[in-house]
């Protein structure tokens, strides 16, 4: 419970988990070691905090300079006026725009686009008079305009805008609840079903993301893919739609190798998931995942629909249809020679030959590529193994 100990929502896990009765038990699920410590020491080198300000107090200018993690030119915020937590008001603060935080932005005044070309021919004069022009409009309004949340996070002394939200409906999370929640979710799990273990079999973590698989020790034989074990994706973006999602997905093809991910079908009749926005107030939240039960379990009907594709008789086919995606002139892989070269041999379409498609799809998984295409590389698979489109 260390990781949420100054966690403003900390006295709500307390009850919902019932800590005090379990305070002195361990939770015992393989690498939740490495995790905790992982996410210890991005918090600690992270500091995470959110201001108050109104868009007429704020200008946008470039820097001609390099900052560590921020490609092109970089784009800082100046605050000539702010709330801080406290709710005192303060004044000039810089902090530069990183993640989606300069388009959140030049979106009030519905000229990112506009704007993105502009820094891109370095014509920054003409952004500075824009943004000036939306300014004295807002200053000059009848109505006042609406001050909003920019979530801001600090490393190494430097300030990064990571994100801009409204005031009164937006719920954070963060990555450190969302682990120690799932954790005791899980732990809860093993408790009510004894025999039931889990590991962390993946993770990809940030100081505003986290994605990590929880996958029970349990195996289960799903015909023509093999043994096959439930797996349930923990994710949370402080950033994006959802707070907090859980789903059900299955590991494939783990016999003698470490398998991949297939998720479900879009349009399954069964309730594989719980996504948790972020207007959602924590009691809410608690009293949700607590009941994640269904998802988790949801297998053997992901394993029903799995045996369905078992019956193609073309893998080729498919095999196909994955390298058409991951070639297209639009796809975010077209440049990746060692993605694309592990669907390029072709194979022979017959039932038997059902196993090297899988093969392939599990040398994948193995690649060492950026974590967000390969997701995307796991949604693209999934799919066309389901649909064939």
């Amino acid at each position: 419970m260390s990781l949420v100990s100054h966690h403003p929502y900390l006295s709500h896990i307390e009850k919902a988990f019932e800590i005090e009765d379990i305070e002195n038990e361990y939770i015992v699920i393989d690498y939740i070691d490495s995790v905790y410590n992982r996410i210890g020491g991005l918090l600690n080198k992270n500091r995470r905090f959110n201001i108050k300000a109104n868009i007429k107090d704020i200008n946008l200018v470039e820097e001609i300079i390099d900052v560590k993690g921020i490609g092109g030119i970089p784009i800082k915020f100046v605050f000539e006026e702010f709330k801080d937590e406290k709710q005192d008001t303060l004044n000039d603060l810089e902090a530069f725009a990183i993640y989606d935080a300069k388009n959140a932005f030049l979106n009030q005044y519905e000229m990112a686009k506009y704007a993105n070309n502009l820094y891109k021919q370095q014509i920054f004069e003409l952004v500075k008079y824009n943004i000036d022009y939306f300014k004295q409009r807002a200053a000059e309004a009848k109505v006042p305009v609406k001050s909003r949340s920019y979530r801001l996070l600090e490393n190494d002394g430097q300030l990064f805008v990571r994100g801009i939200t409204s005031v009164e409906q937006y719920n954070e999370y963060g990555v450190d609840f969302a682990f120690v929640v799932a954790m005791l979710v899980f732990h809860k799990m093993m408790k009510d079903y004894p025999g039931e273990n889990f590991a962390i079999s993946s993770v990809a973590v940030s100081a505003s993301k986290l994605d990590m698989f929880v996958e029970s020790k349990f195996l289960k034989e799903a015909k023509g893919f093999g043994q096959v074990s439930s797996s349930t994706l923990v994710s949370t973006n402080d950033l994006g739609n959802a707070s907090f999602k859980f789903q059900n997905v299955l590991k494939v093809g783990i016999k003698d190798a470490r398998g991949f991910f297939i998720f479900p079908d879009a349009k399954s009749d069964y309730k594989n998931e719980l996504i948790i926005p972020h207007n959602t107030k924590p009691e809410r939240v608690l009293l949700l995942v607590k009941d994640t039960k269904q998802i988790i379990h949801s297998t053997d009907e992901f394993i029903d629909e799995l045996e369905k594709v078992k019956g193609i008789k073309n893998p080729d086919e498919l095999r196909a249809r994955i390298l058409f995606k991951l070639e297209n002139k639009k796809s975010v892989f077209r440049g990746l020679n060692n993605v694309k070269d592990l669907f390029n041999k072709r194979i022979t379409n017959s039932l038997e030959n059902f196993a090297k498609l899988l093969e392939m799809c599990r040398k994948a998984e193995e690649l060492d590529i950026d974590y967000d295409l390969k997701d995307k590389l796991r949604y693209i698979i999934s799919d066309i193994i389901f649909n064939k489109k």
